[in-house]
């Protein structure tokens, strides 16, 4: 939205390929008008919402808005494949912005396939766009601030959270006092989420995970045990809790595969989301006309991403001439300096997000990695001991990531699986392909191929 908003402030034509049925993404998604019920989050967080999309519905009569489309293919050549409703079509634009940003990361383990177990951000998604609670009792585990805050939101909605387990105590920012004094705006709206849960006398069990996930034919509990700073489980510490839902979030992956299939040099750093796109401060790729913004370039935060759009959004704008000059630095002073400050507090966040590579073993040989084709993490370490290192040579010989997913639920478990059982992580990403989205085949049939825009 940020991007769009700058794009059009400086007379180019946009266009918006937006997954969602409104305006908002991941963070700042709505609710259709016509659903009763309030939101959860904090009036801050709310406040920034509102605005941006205030901004955006401002100029949107100006943008070429395409909601509910899905683009399911980039190539060198600079086209853009996307589908929406019953059609395709193709665009062919002077400059794209890859704004795609990340999805959620699980570390499987048995039973976490059963129904009941969800990612902690898709339960959030249940209260901020169905304003439904995804379950009566819940646990809520993982790392990082985001259970803590899908605790919070939960009980203010009238659930009921039997359990919060967090891998790393929140306490571990303390370490970076400079970053928290930088986002202590922020910092604000996660106590006051803490307060939320501590008034509701949520046991919170630092140092636990899950480790299985019990039920038939639904989750009905789990059993979370201590973990120690290798990731090893500490015998005799595990407990048995009483859920209808587990919602667990261990980080995030960038949502890369677009930007990977145009040809960008890419890199990884599993903190920060896996593969990402080595950019530039404006957001440019190796490849001309590609720019990546947001968390999809980088884990950030929603804060940085609002920065990060108006920047880029101004460079895609610009010949590269133009990107390169101080003009463009001095006029956008201000928002890279609040980008910078933003960026700065994401180094005390990151601290809680840091994953033991010894956490992995939670997952057993007959523990389902790639749930599209069903495949065990025995199959994957056979191939490993077999000699097939590679992620695409893994897919190939026991189909990881060969599913409608495309590998964005498995490849990062199976990359660090892969560097568990032979001490080297994987160099290269999974070899994204079309399509990156599920598109029927009669909507590929009746493509409108559209000239340049």
């Amino acid at each position: 939205m940020a991007a769009a908003i700058e794009g059009v402030r400086r007379g180019c034509r946009v266009t918006v390929i937006d997954e969602g049925p409104r305006p908002g993404g991941q963070i700042y998604r709505q609710a259709h008008p016509a659903l009763p019920g309030e939101e959860f989050a904090e009036p801050a967080e709310l406040d920034r919402k509102h605005r941006l999309l205030s901004a955006f519905q401002a100029v949107v009569e100006r943008i070429d808005y395409r909601a509910e489309a899905t683009v399911y293919a980039v190539f060198p050549n600079g086209e853009i494949h996307l589908a929406q409703g019953d059609r395709t079509e193709v665009l062919r634009p002077d400059a794209m912005i890859v704004a795609t940003g990340v999805r959620e990361q699980a570390i499987p383990f048995p039973g976490w396939t059963l129904p009941g177990v969800m990612f902690a951000g898709g339960a959030q998604s249940l209260l901020k766009a169905q304003r439904v609670l995804p379950g009566r009792n819940a646990v809520v585990a993982g790392c990082g601030p985001l259970p803590l805050v899908v605790a919070a939101q939960m009980l203010r909605a009238g659930g009921r959270v039997a359990a919060v387990a967090s891998l790393r105590s929140l306490r571990t920012m303390l370490r970076h006092p400079r970053s928290l004094w930088r986002g202590r705006s922020i910092l604000l709206e996660g106590l006051r989420y803490e307060r939320t849960v501590r008034r509701a006398g949520v046991p919170e069990l630092m140092g636990y995970v899950p480790v299985r996930a019990i039920g038939g034919e639904r989750l009905e509990a789990v059993a979370l045990a201590r973990v120690d700073r290798e990731g090893r489980v500490v015998p005799g510490t595990e407990r048995r809790i009483a859920c209808d839902l587990l919602a667990i979030n261990y980080g995030f992956v960038a949502n890369s595969e677009l930007v990977a299939m145009s040809g960008a040099e890419m890199r990884r750093d599993p903190l920060i989301g896996g593969w990402l796109p080595v950019t530039d401060d404006y957001g440019r790729t190796s490849v001309p006309g590609v720019f990546a913004a947001g968390d999809g370039a980088g884990l950030r935060g929603a804060l940085v991403a609002e920065c990060d759009g108006t920047i880029v959004g101004a460079a895609a704008s610009l010949s590269p001439t133009a990107v390169d000059g101080a003009a463009l630095r001095a006029e956008l002073a201000e928002t890279i300096a609040r980008r910078a400050r933003h960026l700065d507090f994401q180094q005390a966040v990151r601290a809680t997000l840091r994953l033991p590579i010894g956490i992995w073993r939670l997952v057993t040989d007959d523990t389902i990695v790639c749930r599209c084709e069903n495949v065990h993490s025995s199959e994957i370490r056979e191939a490993l001991e077999s000699g097939h290192r590679s992620l695409n040579a893994l897919k190939r010989n026991v189909r990881s990531g060969m599913g409608w997913c495309g590998g964005r639920t498995c490849l990062h478990a199976i990359a660090s699986l892969a560097e568990l059982a032979t001490g080297e992580a994987p160099s290269e990403m999974m070899t994204p392909r079309p399509m990156v989205r599920p598109v029927p085949f009669a909507a590929i049939a009746r493509q409108k191929k559209a000239a340049a825009e």
